[in-house]
Parts: C-alpha cells; structure tokens; sequence
C-alpha cells in the first residue's frame, strides 16, 4: 500500500457497475429471507451460517450505500429536488427535470438523513451525527475492519506457501474475519434486507440525476462527483470527501461480501481461508488506503501525524423535510 499518488475518482459506469451488484447481493439475501417466512413447520430450517450469510450480503449492500450517503449522493439529490420543488432552482435542469421531479415526488416515502444515519450507526459504528448514548452502535466495526484489511493485506508475509501463505497469517485472517462478522450479524436486525433494498432504490434514482449531461454543464462540473459537490455547495451543505468515500464504498462492498461466502468456514479448524489471488486483497488493500485517505482529509494538518482509527462520516446537514413514513423512522428516535 502507498500514499503516493492520487486515487482516481470512480467514473459513473464503475458506480453503476458496483449499484448493479449490491443490488444483485441484496436480492440472494432476499430469497432466503422469503424462504425463511414461508418455511413450515414439517421442515428443518436453514442453518445459522445460512442465515447469517443472507445477512451480510444485505449488509455489503448496505455499507455501499452507506459510503455514497457519506459521499452526498442522497443529499445532493434531496437539495436540487428541494430547490426545484420551492421554486428556488437557480439554473434550468433541461433533461434532468423529470428525475428531480420524480425525487421530489417520494420524498416522504424514503428514509430521512437521521433514519439513514441511525441504521449505518448500529451497522457499522460511524460517527453519523446519532447520539451516541442513544445509538452506540456497533462501535468496533471500523477498528475490526482495518484488522481484517491488515490481514488479508499483509496475508504473504513471511509465508511459505505461494497460494496461501503462511499459517499464522491465515489465522489471523480467519480471526478477524470472525469479529467483523459477529459484530455486524449481532448489530444487524429482520429490516436490514428491506433497508438495503429501499436505500439502494434511492441511489439509483439519485444516480438518474447525475447522470445529465446538461445538468453537469449547469453545475460546471466535469464529471458526477463534481456535480454532486457543486449541488451541495448551491445547498451550502457541509463538503465531504466524495470521490473517497465513493472509492470506498465499492472496495468495503467487496470485502463484506467475501465475508458472507466465507463465514460458513469460520468455525472450521485448520485450512487457508483465501488465496493470495483473490480479488478480495486487492479490495482489502484500496478500502485501506483510501481510509487513510479520508482520515487524512478530515484531520487538520497540524494533526495528520496520527490518523484516527475512525473514518469521516456522513455529517451532510439533513434537508427539511416531512417525516417519513419508511417503516424503520423509529429507528432514529
């Protein structure tokens, strides 16, 4: 891992590429979600690796949306179709109008900022804006993922098999991975699935917008990460760190949903967990660096010596809007 360098920003198809596939993970979560209500009594449920397994996959889902809601995609969106729908819009939307509109029209059926951020803080202990004390969360995912980022990172060294490694690092591999996946099955509840589904839904309507070009001219941006922080300057939402939380988004994705195939084989003693090949290390490697990124990002120079475990959050001010009638609003009470 370097820091050398900057980090590309994710271009609209690999967003799109990366939306594709959470929803496809969300959705094999949702098949076994369904075959678990229909189950009857004169059949042996699933195992508990099964279930939790479905979990996580709805889960990766879910940290995907999380890091594009950190990356202002949901607020971006929420502010165009707020000034639309006021009358304040102060350029013309061209080919976008219909999108905006369309967003404005649901904004009381999706989840509002502080649902959002009560949901991604019981997942994976953010510093989402939610009273701690009211929703601690689960408080040790980032320190857990960066052991696991670590580990899988650092799977060769000193290894003396060139497919696996050594038997000390996958050990630790298959420790880490054990303590992400208990903290995030135990923090995870029956709405993750419905969550993860509508909150997906709402990207892709979000992503709809960004998708104009004439919008992106109206905005005098070059590409859709411009665009989302220029609509956020128009709103006079606090900046974040788009391009880099959006990198994340994917990478993370890629490392839980690994972990969902492999927590069936957690408890089994003895064998290599994965290969050196795997694209999992290569995710692994990028969600790291691209922390380190953020971390450094939202640090004050003077204070950069020692980057903090915990990532920036998702701290976009929430737009004014009506309460929601998603089924989960009381999670953020």
């Amino acid at each position: 891992m370097t820091k050398a360098g900057a980090l590309p920003s994710p271009a609209i198809e690999t967003m799109l590429d990366d939306l594709g596939r959470a929803q496809r993970l969300v959705a094999q979560a949702s098949s076994v979600a369904t075959a678990l209500a229909d189950i009857g009594i004169d059949l042996p449920p699933p195992s508990a690796a099964t279930a939790d397994a479905a979990q996580l996959r709805a889960i990766a889902g879910l940290y995907f949306a999380a890091e594009l809601d950190a990356a202002g995609v949901i607020a971006a969106a929420e502010a165009l179709a707020g000034l639309h729908g006021g009358g304040g819009m102060p350029f013309t939307l061209g080919s976008a109008a219909a999108d905006v509109a369309q967003f404005w029209s649901g904004r009381h059926d999706r989840a509002t900022h502080d649902e959002r951020a009560a949901v991604f803080a019981r997942l994976f202990g953010a510093d989402t804006g939610v009273g701690p004390a009211d929703h601690p969360g689960n408080v040790d995912f980032q320190t857990d993922m960066i052991e696991l980022a670590e580990a899988l990172y650092k799977l060769d060294e000193l290894g003396d098999d060139r497919q696996f490694g050594g038997v000390a690092q996958q050990a630790r591999v298959r420790g880490a991975a054990g303590r992400v996946v208990d903290g995030l099955v135990s923090a995870s509840g029956g709405l993750t699935v419905f969550m993860a589904e509508d909150l997906l839904a709402t990207l892709k309507q979000a992503f709809a917008i960004f998708r104009h070009d004439d919008l992106r001219m109206a905005l005098r941006a070059h590409d859709l990460w411009g665009a989302v922080a220029s609509a956020m300057r128009i709103a006079r939402l606090p900046a974040s760190s788009t391009a880099l939380h959006a990198s994340r988004a994917g990478a993370g994705m890629t490392v839980l949903a690994w972990l969902a195939d492999a927590a069936a084989h957690l408890g089994t003693a003895g064998g290599p967990l994965v290969a050196l090949d795997h694209p999992v290390i290569a995710a692994a490697v990028e969600w790291l660096e691209v922390s380190l990124r953020i971390g450094e990002a939202a640090t004050p120079a003077a204070d950069q010596d020692v980057i903090p475990a915990t990532h920036a959050s998702p701290s976009s001010r929430p737009i004014p809007n009506a309460p929601s009638r998603s089924p989960w609003a009381a999670l953020a009470g």
